[in-house]
């Protein structure tokens, strides 16, 4: 089934087998030792008896990766910004380092050597897979362990599939991911909250906050909302908000490769040859689906923001073109979510008193907070119908003193921030049952 044949120097093994469709192919492998041929010509015998003989194959990380991604998305109905960011991984940590490497000459070494290489690397030392001039204050700023963690399991789902391919024996990873670093998370105290709030001039940042803050909503989220999903009626006067959409920028690549029965509106673009399409989409999950309750303050600030809208259209009707959102510019056009980022990061630069947290940020302050305000109760965190501690949040949130207690001793001082480990956080997690764990966990770090 299999010779030795000499060659100059060295000894090669020669025989035959049948590639994936079955076609007869020669297959020719060079050692440097008669003894090492020896114990290829009879490892290749055995595995072309038992049927356990892998096929030789030149494909690259790369290839098999492009090809793995669209059967992934497919499978598992990948939302467009998992698709875009599956895609960036691919593109920017992976294939610029082990993207030529054949897939059947991949060894564990290998894939240790390119995780110690990421934790060296930037963050955008490579955007679209081209290499980026950096500044020496951007090469300072390195990939997370929760990056290089992601790119772990990206490779270990695509190898499975490389094993199911019969392209690989087993998949060449460590048999420990990289550990991902926890570190305290930053969120803001009530006091904070309501402190940052009162400073916010923007009318629609205002209420973007104000709603991430009460509600614990997601970004997207919030510019998801139209106004026929308030119901100010509802609730015995109090006042209604339905969760059912959510809002995000997508490139077109990716909505053209996914499932359109995620997406329920894409809207036009406002720049021609623009290469992502902001949409309205699914939420993240089933779950994500949930009734929420008003306070009476944001009720009131809904009421007025929508009097503002009208004001708007009735300004300049020939220019209006109303686009159906809650959020709205003047001209009725969407709010992106960009745009929405833009102003919550001029407004955070204006004010360096209050510790630094992203918007999303907001949310994590917003569930800690109710949690807090639940006494401990996670149920009432969970994402349903919770008008007792709605009420609750209403009576204490909105009524803090804010006035120092002393005068400060310096006026960069900033307003205390609550720091919450995971070690405290997964203790608390530990005490529930395996749904309050998921619900909880949701609202705490989605």
């Amino acid at each position: 089934m299999a010779s030795i044949m000499k060659r100059g120097d060295s000894y090669s093994v020669r025989y035959k087998y049948k590639d994936h469709s079955g076609k007869p192919c020669e297959g020719w492998e060079s050692f440097k030792t008669k003894k090492e041929a020896q114990e290829r010509k009879i490892t290749v015998e055995k595995e072309l008896l038992d049927g356990t003989f892998l096929v030789p194959d030149t494909m690259t990380v790369e290839e098999m990766l492009y090809k793995w991604i669209p059967i992934q998305s497919s499978k598992h109905k990948w939302s467009p910004k998992t698709y875009t960011q599956s895609v960036a991984m691919v593109q920017n940590l992976i294939v610029p380092y082990i993207g030529n490497r054949k897939v059947q000459e991949l060894r564990t070494y290998d894939i240790e050597k390119f995780y110690a290489t990421l934790a060296k690397t930037p963050c955008g030392q490579y955007v679209h897979g081209v290499k980026q001039t950096l500044t020496d204050k951007q090469k300072k700023r390195l990939l997370s362990s929760t990056s290089i963690h992601e790119v772990h399991t990206l490779l270990k789902t695509a190898f499975s599939y490389a094993v199911e391919w019969d392209l690989i024996h087993k998949i060449p990873l460590p048999r420990d991911a990289p550990k991902v670093n926890i570190e305290e998370r930053t969120i803001w105290d009530e006091k904070t909250m309501l402190a940052a709030l009162n400073t916010i001039e923007n009318p629609a940042l205002h209420l973007a906050v104000h709603m991430s803050m009460i509600l614990s909503l997601r970004e997207g989220e919030i510019l998801g909302l139209q106004p026929s999903d308030l119901d100010f009626d509802a609730a015995d006067g109090r006042g209604t908000i339905s969760v059912n959409k959510t809002m995000q920028r997508a490139n077109k690549d990716a909505l053209e490769k996914l499932d359109p029965k995620q997406v329920y509106y894409t809207f036009p673009d406002r720049r021609e040859g623009s290469k992502s399409s902001l949409i309205l989409k699914k939420p993240k999950t089933k779950k994500s689906n949930r009734i929420l309750y008003m306070t009476k303050p944001l009720k009131e600030e809904l009421l007025a923001w929508l009097e503002r809208l009208k004001q708007d259209e009735q300004n300049a009707p020939e220019k209006y073109s109303n686009c159906g959102q809650l959020f709205r510019l003047p001209d009725g056009l969407p709010i992106a979510p960009e745009l929405l980022t833009k102003w919550y990061r001029q407004w955070r630069s204006a004010h360096p008193e209050f510790e630094q947290i992203v918007f999303h940020g907001l949310r994590h302050s917003s569930a800690t907070y109710q949690l807090l305000q639940s006494d401990g109760d996670f149920k009432s965190v969970q994402d349903k119908p919770r008008l007792e501690l709605t009420e609750k949040i209403e009576a204490n949130f909105y009524s803090q003193d804010l006035t120092p207690a002393a005068p400060q001793p310096w006026q960069n001082e900033k307003p205390a921030a609550t720091k919450i480990s995971g070690k405290e956080i997964l203790e608390a997690i530990r005490l529930m049952d395996a749904d309050e764990r998921r619900e909880l966990t949701r609202a705490l770090f989605a």
